[in-house]
């Protein structure tokens, strides 16, 4: 589905994700209470992670006898139309931020459903091999979209800040190196030649680096250099996992290894995204002229938002507010992290991160401690790590196919985390 919501989508498709998870859901339904039991202990770690979100949206959703911290358009509103009955409440608009909710519990009823399905190690290859073969065809849709006899038929990361070629080009690129991952690993644990074997490892080696290939080059086309830099970490991840594992370390010291590597690169390129250091959150976006309507937008709301945010899926109608005259309002905003800032509030972007880290250390040590097919994990690991870094480089986060795919990432690595004889 993502490939064709990658060129359009709108209230159509979110009925059809909509649909589309919850047969998911009623199908992993019938696996065998062991699968369902398994995953839903994996869910329990993950318990403050997952009803945040809900319990976030639903406390900006309600109505509030008290203005403390209620948006101040509800007490403006209630003068002007002398209304006292008239309650409050943390969003703009709490009916956006109840739509809101319901994609939450969209994705993550696929989440779910994946971690389910793909406890079968042959269920996860497939899927495994599915996601790569969907963000390459995303990211042929934006090589060809290059071309002027497509052009205007597929949408180009310069003309929407949400565009998910870029990121499904990013998430593809490190989705088929944890494919060659999987075919070495394979390989090397053969103890007899197969000649049939070796002819199907070099097929699949052969259309992973093409697929890596056409990954690469679609960011080029699409002018994402600061991706590149973020779809580095996601290889350095993988290619970390691998080495410990053959040289035998262990889980949390290598986790620790690997943290203290990523604030050492973080370090050096700091300066590079941040020349400016009073721009804070908009100085990571990676066009700014791309998308300067969006970033002044942005701007202006940032520097107005409250603490408690103004309400999940309110950017579009806030930006009313904040353009210019005779400017059409910015529909979404100039990154992730500034949404996140302005319509959640600043502690909510530290606390999403911080859960975030803490799946990105269960995936890194489930993909250390496993016997075999770390590969799914270490996946997982490096795309959550590579969508961290591009939630301060675009919006394309918010984009319905881009969360689909991390979705179904997220739930494969933590399905594959855990083995059956892991221990974890």
């Amino acid at each position: 589905m993502t490939p064709i919501l990658a060129v359009g989508s709108g209230s159509f498709a979110q009925h059809l994700i909509a649909l589309a998870a919850a047969i998911m859901l009623a199908t992993s339904a019938m696996d065998p209470q062991g699968e369902i039991s398994a995953t839903a202990q994996l869910l329990k770690r993950f318990s403050a992670a997952v009803l945040f979100p809900i319990l976030w949206m639903t406390l900006q959703a309600i109505p509030l006898s008290f203005d403390s911290i209620a948006n101040p358009i509800w007490p403006t509103t209630r003068i002007a139309l002398n209304e006292s009955s008239l309650p409050g409440h943390i969003s703009l608009d709490p009916g956006a931020t109840l739509r809101s909710l319901a994609s939450y519990l969209t994705i993550l009823s696929l989440v779910v459903s994946t971690a389910i399905l793909t406890k079968d190690r042959q269920r996860a290859e497939t899927t495994l091999l599915v996601l790569s073969t969907v963000t390459t065809l995303i990211s042929f849709e934006a090589l060809v979209g290059q071309l002027d006899l497509f052009a205007g038929l597929i949408p180009s990361a310069s003309t929407t800040a949400a565009s998910p070629l870029a990121a499904a080009a990013a998430l593809g690129a490190l989705t088929n190196g944890a494919i060659i991952f999987m075919l070495i690993e394979r390989h090397l644990k053969r103890t007899a030649v197969d000649n049939r074997f070796f002819g199907s490892l070099m097929f699949g080696l052969v259309m992973s680096l093409s697929g890596i290939a056409i990954s690469l080059a679609a960011m080029r086309a699409l002018a994402q250099g600061s991706l590149f830099a973020a779809t580095g970490l996601g290889f350095l991840v993988i290619l970390f996992i691998a080495i410990v594992r053959r040289l035998g370390f262990r889980p949390w010291p290598s986790a620790i290894l690997l943290a203290v590597l990523i604030a050492m690169a973080g370090a050096a390129s700091l300066p590079h995204f941040q020349p400016d250091a009073s721009a804070g959150l908009l100085a990571f976006i990676a066009s700014p002229g791309q998308n300067s309507t969006s970033l002044a937008i942005s701007q202006r709301a940032l520097s107005d938002a409250s603490w408690v945010g103004s309400g999940v899926g309110t950017f579009g109608l806030l930006s009313r507010a904040y353009q210019d005259f005779g400017v059409a309002p910015a529909l979404v905003p100039a990154s992730t992290a500034v949404s996140i800032a302005i319509e959640w509030g600043r502690p909510a972007l530290v606390i999403l991160i911080g859960f975030a880290a803490q799946f990105f250390l269960f995936a890194l040590r489930g993909a250390v401690r496993r016997g075999r097919d770390s590969f799914f994990s270490s996946a997982a690991a490096a795309g959550v790590a590579l969508i961290v870094c591009e939630s301060f480089l675009d919006a394309s986060l918010l984009n319905s196919a881009v969360q689909i795919i991390v979705a179904v990432l997220v739930g494969l690595g933590l399905s594959q985390s855990t083995g059956r004889t892991s221990g974890l």
